[in-house]
């Protein structure tokens, strides 16, 4: 028999065993699933230069007249021009003065088609503007019929939507001296509001359009507010009717955009308000649909320093580069004396720095419980330093490459980048499926690129030379 105490040491050398195996096991497991993270975050440099993105910056203008002359004398002037021009962003002025009387014939529709072929070309992002008149004599040179002038916007809109891609804005409603909708006989707000009408309902969604005064495009939509942010970018013509103005900083009206007399509450939506009261204006439409145009006339008013802090309270995008030489000179000669890395730049290349969106990662962390979590958390600070934000929505996407294994995981961010106005900062929270990680060395770099023509979207960080991309940071997982 047994004894008692022999099944008891038998007993317990099982359950010690038992435990051993358990433990064994629960290490084992213990090692598969803990790998801790440590972070380390780059640093951040904002780089004193000019980017080169799309939709902002300054223009060059030109100007052609469409004809039945043939595709020769298009080609000839496109080729002529682009030679000698490297600048990324044009205003392209199409002159219908030919027309004027008739519908647009095929032969200058092909040119117009030709002409956007070629200034669509090679990176190129485009603002287009119809006009009959260049002389100052719009009223003499225009159609004598609206529905002409229609029926001219309903021809263009093919040509214009097969590059939609592009074009940021078309300025206008084809009316006025130099398309600035002034000195026309359809300068009515019923005639600017049905002309607009039809160019919201013939034009793609993508393509902003634009009005000359603040209150040209409340006499359009009939509203004394601004597009607020539950009606942005629904491509509604509210959304989408932004402003172009071609005496900006010209004097304390901006050459007849403004008025000098206050808003009162029964004032009608399309009477003009003063100045302040229109850069109020300006500084909330202008988060969710572009401005720009062009500086005129030396004066207080386009001083440096007053210059810079009404660009950025109207959120301008895009500027003449040749107009008015006597501003454009005075910025050259200017310093820029706010601090940062651009203390000490002239005037005209920190605005031109300036214009439109300028984005700046300051920060970034990851935090990563292995105990619990699934997945890491990774947090990213940015700022837009530019005049404006952006009114397209780019592709934003994380790269993870380890060091060892030389795989790399790449994640698209749910991040809609038009929403970070100039001088707001924005925090993305990241989610990174760390479980599919293996130990090793991990870098971490975010990019960014236009979905139209996968353009790489510049940041104002120091970027790799190869890609482009922004350094975020580097982990190692255990």
């Amino acid at each position: 028999m047994i004894k008692a105490k022999t099944i008891f040491k038998f007993i317990l050398i099982l359950l010690i065993a038992g435990l051993l195996c358990s433990a064994v096991w629960i290490f084992v497991r213990f090692r598969q699933l803990y790998h801790p993270i440590t972070y380390r975050c780059a640093e951040y440099t904002e780089q004193a230069a000019v980017l080169s993105n799309p939709y902002c910056g300054y223009y060059q203008m030109y100007g052609y007249t469409l004809s039945d002359e043939g595709l020769d004398p298009v080609r000839t002037w496109s080729s002529n021009i682009l030679s000698h021009n490297s600048s990324s962003l044009i205003l392209l002025e199409v002159n219908l003065r030919n027309y004027s009387g008739s519908d647009i014939s095929s032969g200058g529709l092909s040119q117009l088609d030709e002409l956007l072929d070629t200034f669509c070309g090679e990176g190129r992002s485009l603002i287009v503007r119809f006009l009959y008149d260049w002389d100052g004599k719009a009223k003499s040179t225009e159609p004598a019929s609206r529905t002409q002038i229609e029926s001219h916007m309903r021809q263009i809109a093919p040509a214009i939507n097969e590059h939609a891609a592009s074009i940021l804005t078309l300025q206008g409603v084809f009316t006025g001296n130099c398309g600035e909708m002034n000195n026309t006989r359809y300068g009515s707000f019923e005639d600017i509001a049905a002309l607009m009408q039809v160019l919201d309902s013939v034009i793609d969604k993508n393509i902003y359009l634009a009005v000359r005064t603040p209150s040209h495009l409340r006499g359009v939509t009939g509203s004394k507010d601004a597009v607020s942010f539950e009606q942005a970018w629904d491509g509604s013509l509210s959304s989408r009717l932004g402003l172009y103005n071609d005496g900006m900083l010209g004097s304390v009206y901006d050459l007849g955009t403004y008025d000098d007399t206050p808003h009162q509450a029964d004032s009608p939506p399309s009477d003009k308000g003063t100045r302040e009261e229109e850069l109020a204006f300006q500084e909330t439409l202008c988060q969710f649909v572009p401005n720009g145009g062009e500086v005129v006339l030396d004066n207080p008013y386009n001083d440096l320093s007053a210059a810079l802090n009404d660009l950025s309270r109207m959120h301008v995008s895009y500027l003449n580069g040749g107009h008015d030489a006597a501003v454009l000179d005075k910025w050259k000669a200017s310093v820029y004396e706010g601090g940062g890395v651009f203390n000490g730049w002239n005037g005209y290349d920190y605005v031109n720095a300036h214009l439109g969106y300028r984005y700046l990662i300051t920060a970034s962390s990851m935090e990563f419980d292995p105990l619990k979590e699934e997945n890491a958390s990774l947090s990213i600070t940015l700022t837009n330093t530019g005049f404006a934000p952006a009114y397209r929505r780019f592709d934003t996407t994380l790269t993870i490459t380890g060091a060892k294994s030389q795989t790399s995981l790449t994640l698209p961010l749910d991040w809609d980048n038009r929403t970070l106005s100039n001088g707001a900062v924005q925090t993305l929270c990241v989610s990174v499926p760390a479980r599919k990680l293996s130990p090793d060395d991990y870098t971490v770099t975010i990019s960014m690129r236009d979905p139209a023509d996968g353009r790489t979207i510049f940041f104002a960080n120091q970027t790799s030379e190869s890609d482009f991309s922004v350094l975020l940071g580097n982990f190692t997982m255990e």
